[in-house]
């Protein structure tokens, strides 16, 4: 009986000690932040990071795909080690495409993932139609296959052919748009938008973006000064006031205030930039979109006396994607109407 009690108590001390030696295995303690910046090809997300678990995390960064849960084997960023949080820069994405995105850290107990964070890309205009009391213009679109960037317009009145509009990209860092036998020579930055509009003999004009990249300011450079030409007041992602000035870039001679609608701009359609022309911000060549849609605007010269305001109401149709296919714009005396085909 001795020795059996003795063998007992030497197993009893073994799997005490086996018990007592092992260690709990936790995984890091991840989130996903939203999902911003979405062009064509690009999104911004990242995650938040609050506790390592125990062991340091060792990688981090975001996972993505077509497909709901996407994990490290699918597409991904690598984006520093350690806690807290961090932004991601996702590239290669498809126009018009649905996406999922999580936020990934690991350690040397395994991966964790945050929430399952669901996004789409804006489609690539086809064509733009603008019916006018006096015609019809249509845009057609061309791109690049691989960066998706603007690389032709067919540009149509009443149907006829009127003007090809090309976009040579060829320089780093630089942008030629030629119309017919007119060409136009842009610095681009990092982002691909236009920095610089090179008039010649020293003369320019300049364009300034904030942080978010959305268009701020346009100076001009002539005479051997600069003249700020336009300026606008951004809020929450939506440009809420234009303001023009005179020759002398002090004098105020026109306002436009904008109010907007509760539904997101879903396809980065270009409402209140401050370039006046239906091509040229396309492909966000001067800064970012509004994130709503323009439900009116009200615009004014404060110079006159009495001031006198106008309004111009926008009104929307949409395509099974969401997408606006069909855009009015009324105001006290016109009527233009933009129809939007996409690839």
């Amino acid at each position: 009986m001795k020795k059996q009690f003795y063998f007992l108590s030497m197993v009893a001390l073994v799997t005490m000690s086996f018990v007592s030696c092992k260690e709990d295995t936790n995984p890091p303690t991840i989130s996903t932040t939203s999902v911003t910046a979405v062009t064509e090809t690009t999104a911004t997300s990242g995650g938040n990071i609050t506790a390592e678990g125990t062991s340091p995390v060792t990688a981090r960064g975001v996972c993505w795909g077509t497909t709901a849960d996407p994990t490290v084997a699918d597409s991904k960023t690598t984006d520093g080690t350690g806690i807290g949080t961090f932004t991601s820069a996702i590239t290669g994405l498809a126009p018009g495409t649905p996406y999922h995105v999580r936020a990934y850290a690991t350690n040397a107990d395994g991966t964790a993932y945050g929430a399952d964070v669901a996004f789409s890309t804006p489609s690539l205009i086809k064509t733009i139609g603008v019916v006018y009391t006096d015609g019809v213009e249509s845009y057609e679109f061309s791109y690049n296959a691989t960066t998706k960037q603007v690389t032709k317009i067919d540009d149509y009145w009443n149907a006829a052919l009127d003007k090809t509009i090309t976009y040579d990209y060829s320089v780093a860092g630089k942008l030629t748009i030629t119309k017919g036998t007119s060409a136009t020579h842009y610095d681009i930055n990092a982002q691909g938008m236009i920095t610089k509009e090179d008039w010649g003999s020293g003369e320019y004009a300049a364009y300034e973006y904030d942080a978010d990249g959305y268009l701020l300011k346009i100076i001009e450079h002539w005479g051997g000064a600069d003249h700020l030409k336009m300026q606008a007041v951004i809020t929450n992602g939506n440009v809420m006031k234009h303001t023009t000035f005179d020759d002398d870039g002090v004098t105020v001679k026109k306002i436009k205030e904008f109010t907007f609608t509760i539904g997101d701009n879903v396809n980065n359609i270009q409402q209140t930039n401050m370039v006046d022309s239906n091509t040229l911000p396309v492909g966000n060549l001067f800064g970012k979109a509004s994130k709503k849609m323009v439900d009116f605007l009200d615009y004014w010269d404060p110079r006159a006396t009495p001031i006198v305001k106008k309004r111009t109401t926008i009104t929307y149709e949409f395509d099974s994607k969401n997408r606006p296919s069909k855009i009015t714009r009324t105001g006290a005396d016109f009527v233009e109407v933009y129809t939007y085909l996409y690839y």
